[in-house]
């Protein structure tokens, strides 16, 4: 049965349009399906002695009148009840639905950070979770539960439930697992833009979504070492307290996917380069030696993707006494060229365009 309780299946009754129409005693109820010459199913309360036994009887009736196995049934009862993450590798060497013993560890610890991600992000939105995870995180985790794989493909499983002591005003795993399905999509279509821009700051869309660099690296890393397989993830959430069942849905990472996915994982632990950037800012530090014409500054900017950032820029000879009117001035000064960020620095490559911008251009006053 698939560890299927009574609670869940009076849920799954509810969602697929039963109802309970009597309880002749505290051993027994009583459920129709649709009006009154509908199917009838009697069903074990807690109280039964006998409840497992019986339980077991009803899925084999229901199954005959929904055209399932028991297995089935139990399947699409779990599906129905429960957060459900399904993540699929495809690729000619799990065909058969094994996987090399290195990979299937690497995919079951990475369903753990993929949820892990979602989770946080709908706590916080951040491009990078560190540390300890907060309690409903850690409770949620823990609670989780892996299902069987699936030949044909390796497939795993994993149920997201509430702890049963949860008293947060919402369904967190829910909750979870809707945002995830929003970072999933947010992310492939920004791996798509990026392909075509080679732009980072597509990224920067997926990060309202809830994507993050831990939820890049948990499914570059589901395509294995050599990352050469393809990665779907499907999720359905619970049907319970809904009008009908949210329909289930299918994200698609594909190999070709895996260097976006690592620029991308980059660009959220604040390493990326922006081409093309165009700063405006202060000159905030002056640095040349004695013996040189030339000289670097730092110029206090806010980037094009929103980060504000101090940019360190190597100047010519020609355009240095500039830069020291400008910082004496406390006027704006304007450089193009790429951007390198990285945790602890910026750096433009190859500036050009070096001016004053100062206040009267910025203003359009002539």
């Amino acid at each position: 049965m698939m560890g299927i309780t009574l609670s869940q299946l009076r849920d799954y009754l509810l969602v697929q349009r039963w109802s309970l129409i009597a309880a002749p005693d505290a051993f027994l109820e009583i459920w129709r399906y649709g009006d009154a010459n509908g199917d009838e199913i009697l069903l074990p309360t807690e109280h039964a002695i006998d409840k497992e036994f019986l339980l077991l009887e009803v899925l084999k009736k229901l199954a005959i009148i929904r055209g399932l196995s028991v297995g089935d049934l139990s399947q699409e009862v779990r599906e129905s009840t429960e957060n459900l993450i399904s993540i699929r590798v495809a690729h000619p060497d799990v065909y058969d639905g094994s996987i090399p013993l290195e990979d299937g560890i690497a995919l079951n610890a990475n369903a753990k950070e993929l949820i892990s991600a979602a989770a946080n992000a709908v706590l916080e939105r951040r491009s990078l979770y560190q540390g300890r995870p907060p309690a409903l995180v850690s409770a949620l985790l823990q609670n989780a539960r892996l299902g069987q794989t699936t030949h044909g493909s390796y497939v795993i499983h994993v149920f997201c439930k509430d702890p049963s002591q949860n008293e947060q005003p919402m369904d967190f795993a829910r909750v979870t697992t809707r945002t995830l399905e929003s970072a999933l999509f947010g992310l492939k279509e920004a791996l798509d833009t990026y392909q075509v821009t080679q732009n980072p700051i597509s990224f920067e869309a997926a990060l309202t979504r809830g994507a993050s660099a831990n939820l890049c690296e948990a499914i570059s890393r589901f395509s294995g070492k050599d990352r050469a397989r393809t990665v779907e993830i499907s999720l359905n959430t619970s049907a319970v307290d809904q009008l009908a069942p949210s329909p289930r849905t299918t994200i698609e990472f594909p190999p070709s996917h895996q260097p976006y996915l690592r620029v991308a994982a980059e660009y959220y632990r604040q390493t990326y380069t922006l081409s093309n950037e165009t700063i405006i800012g202060v000159v905030e530090r002056l640095d040349r030696r004695v013996e040189q014409d030339a000289g670097l500054v730092r110029v206090a900017t806010t980037l094009s993707n929103g980060v504000q950032r101090s940019v360190t820029v190597q100047l010519k000879a020609s355009e240095y006494p500039d830069a020291i009117h400008a910082h004496e001035n406390k006027q704006l000064v304007q450089v193009s060229g790429s951007v390198i960020v990285t945790p602890r620095a910026a750096s433009m490559v190859e500036p050009t365009g070096f001016r004053i911008f100062g206040n009267f251009d910025l203003f359009g006053s002539s």
